[in-house]
C-alpha cells in the first residue's frame, strides 16, 4: 500500500529546500527581487510598475534574515509551497485525494514552479494567490458562508495589489458564473456584495495613489506589451501565437508526461473516445455540471484571455505574464481525461515527476556554474563600494542618490556601506515619485549606466549638468575560470555650486 500523502510531504519538503539552495551559486540577486525589495524600503502604496504587494512581502523578509540575499530564495519557495497547497485543496475538491496529490505534483512538471520561481517578484507571488482566490471562490459559491466571502474579498484585493492582472481571473470568476446560470441568484446575495466592498478597500488606497501620481504605472505596461517591427497585420496573428505557444513550451514536461500515462492507464483512452468536455453542457446533474465547468473556466479562460486580448490588439503579451494562469491544468486533465493509478504506476508517476524537478534544478545548476553573465557573476557589495569611492573621491560628501541604471541604481540602494542611498531609477522623477526632488537637486547623485549611448540619454536630458562618462571595468568569472569584462559608465550629476 503506498502512503501518497507522505510521499507528498517529502516531495514539497525536498523541492523548497532543493530551490531555496540551488540559486544560492549566483552571485547577486536577480534584478526583480532586489527591485521588490527597493520598492518595498521607499514605496507605501505604489510603484511606477505594478501594485506595492510584493514589496511589502520583500523588505521585511530581507530585513529579518539581516539583510542575507538567500532569504529571498526561501521567501519565493514560501509562495511557491503555499500556492502547491491550495492546488492540492481545490483540487481535492473534484478529485479523490490520490489523485488531487498526482494532479498537483503533474504542476511541477510546468517551469514556472521550478526553473523560473527562483526570482522572487510579483509573478512568483501570483502562483500563491490565484489558486487561494479560487479556492476561496469555490467555497463561497458552493456553502455560502461569510468566512468565504470575506476571505475571498480580502485575497481578491491582495491580488490585484501584487499584479494588475490578477483581473484575468475575476473574468475566469464572470464567466463561470454566467455560464452556470447563477447570476441573478448571485446579484440578490449579500455576501457577494460584502466581498467586493472588501476587495474594493483593500485596493483603495492603491487606486488614490494611481490617481495622485497621474497612472503612471499604465505607462510601464502598455511599453512591455508593445509589438516592436512586426508589421501591423502580422502582429495580430504572431503574438497570440507566441503567447500560447510559449504556454505549452513552459508547460511540455507535464503535459507530455500526463500524456504517457494517459496511454498506458486512461480510462476513456482520450486518443480513441470523445472527451469528457464535450458532455459537460448536458450533464444532468447540475453539481457535475457546475464543477466541470468551474475547472474548465479556471484552466482556460485565463490563457484564452490573454491570446484574445493579443489577436484583437496586436500587442505582445509577454510570456511570462502567463506564470499563474496554469495553476489548474494538473487538476483538469486528471478531471477531464481520468487515469486509473495502481500503486505501481504512482510509483512510477512520483519518480518521473522527481526525475523533471531534479532536471530543472540541475539545468538551473549548470546555468549558474557556467554563465559569465552580468545578472549572476556581479559581486554587488564590491561594485557598491566602488561606486561609493568615485563619488566620495569627486566631491568628499557621502553618496545619497545613484541615478540610471535600474540594475545599478537597486544594488546601490540594497549594499551601501557608507550610509542610506536612494535609487532615482533612469534618472526620471516621474518614475521616482517617492523621492524629494529637490533634495536630489540639491545633493545630486552618481549616474550610472549599463551602455554609452544610455550614458548620453541621461546627458541629452540633463543638458550641462551631467559630467562626461567615465568607465569602470568588471571583471566576471564563472566557476571554472572563464572571465569576461564589461564596462559600466558613470559619471556626476552636481547642482551648479559644485
Amino acid at each position: 500500500m503506498v502512503n501518497l500523502k507522505k510521499i507528498f510531504g517529502y516531495f514539497l519538503l525536498s523541492n523548497f529546500v532543493l530551490w531555496s539552495l540551488m540559486p544560492l551559486w549566483r552571485l547577486s540577486l536577480p534584478m526583480d527581487t532586489q527591485e521588490a525589495i527597493v520598492w518595498g524600503k521607499y514605496c507605501l502604496w505604489g510603484t511606477t510598475k505594478h501594485p506595492p504587494f510584493s514589496g511589502w512581502v520583500a523588505y521585511p523578509f530581507w530585513q529579518l534574515f539581516g539583510q542575507w540575499d538567500g532569504a529571498m530564495y526561501i521567501l519565493s519557495q514560501i509562495f511557491v509551497l503555499l500556492g502547491v497547497i491550495y492546488i492540492y485543496k481545490l483540487a481535492r475538491c473534484f478529485l479523490n485525494e490520490d489523485h488531487a496529490i498526482l494532479a498537483t505534483l503533474l504542476q511541477f512538471g510546468i517551469t514556472y514552479y521550478g526553473f523560473s520561481s527562483v526570482e522572487f517578484n510579483v509573478n512568483v507571488v501570483s502562483l500563491a494567490l490565484w489558486p487561494m482566490c479560487a479556492y476561496y471562490f469555490w467555497q463561497a459559491y458552493t456553502k455560502d458562508k461569510w468566512l468565504d466571502w470575506l476571505l475571498f474579498g480580502v485575497l481578491v484585493g491582495i491580488n490585484l495589489l501584487n499584479k494588475y492582472v490578477g483581473g484575468i481571473l475575476l473574468i475566469a470568476f464572470g464567466i463561470f458564473v454566467i455560464s452556470d446560470k447563477n447570476i441573478v441568484k448571485l446579484i440578490k446575495n449579500i455576501k457577494v456584495y460584502f466581498a467586493v466592498i472588501i476587495a474594493l478597500k483593500v485596493i483603495a488606497p492603491h487606486v488614490w495613489w494611481l490617481w495622485q501620481n497621474d497612472f503612471e504605472a499604465f505607462n510601464y505596461i502598455t511599453g512591455r506589451s508593445h509589438g516592436g517591427n512586426i508589421v501591423s497585420f502580422w502582429r495580430h496573428l504572431v503574438y497570440p501565437l507566441k503567447f500560447f505557444g510559449a504556454q505549452l513550451l513552459f508547460a511540455a514536461p507535464a503535459l507530455l508526461t500526463y500524456a504517457w500515462f494517459e496511454r498506458k492507464y486512461g480510462i476513456n483512452k482520450f486518443f480513441k473516445n470523445p472527451l469528457r468536455i464535450k458532455n459537460i453542457f448536458w450533464l444532468e446533474c447540475d453539481r457535475q455540471r457546475s464543477v466541470s465547468l468551474f475547472i474548465l473556466c479556471m484552466a482556460v479562460v485565463p490563457v484564452a484571455v490573454f491570446t484574445l486580448i493579443c489577436l484583437i490588439s496586436g500587442n505582445a503579451a509577454k510570456s511570462m505574464w502567463g506564470f499563474p494562469c496554469l495553476f489548474m491544468w494538473g487538476t483538469a486533465l486528471f478531471y477531464f481525461i481520468p487515469v486509473e493509478f495502481d500503486a505501481k504506476a504512482i510509483g512510477k508517476f512520483v519518480k518521473v515527476m522527481s526525475g523533471w524537478v531534479v532536471l530543472f534544478a540541475l539545468a538551473y545548476g549548470l546555468q549558474c556554474l557556467l554563465t559569465t553573465s552580468l545578472r549572476f557573476q556581479t559581486h554587488p557589495r564590491e561594485v557598491v563600494q566602488m561606486l561609493e569611492q568615485k563619488w566620495q573621491d569627486k566631491t568628499h560628501k557621502p553618496l545619497e542618490y545613484v541615478g540610471g541604471n535600474v540594475w545599478y541604481g537597486n544594488m546601490a540602494a540594497l549594499y551601501a556601506t557608507k550610509g542610506e542611498v536612494k535609487p532615482m531609477i533612469w534618472f526620471s522623477p516621474k518614475s521616482n515619485p517617492w523621492f524629494d526632488i529637490n533634495d536630489f537637486e540639491q545633493k545630486g547623485a552618481l549616474v550610472v549606466a549599463e551602455q554609452k549611448d544610455e550614458y548620453k540619454m541621461y546627458m541629452k536630458q540633463y543638458p550641462n549638468k551631467i559630467t562626461a562618462p567615465q568607465t569602470i571595468t568588471l571583471e566576471l568569472k564563472n566557476y571554472f575560470g572563464k572571465t569576461k569584462t564589461k564596462e559600466i559608465f558613470f559619471g556626476f550629476y552636481l547642482n551648479q555650486g559644485e
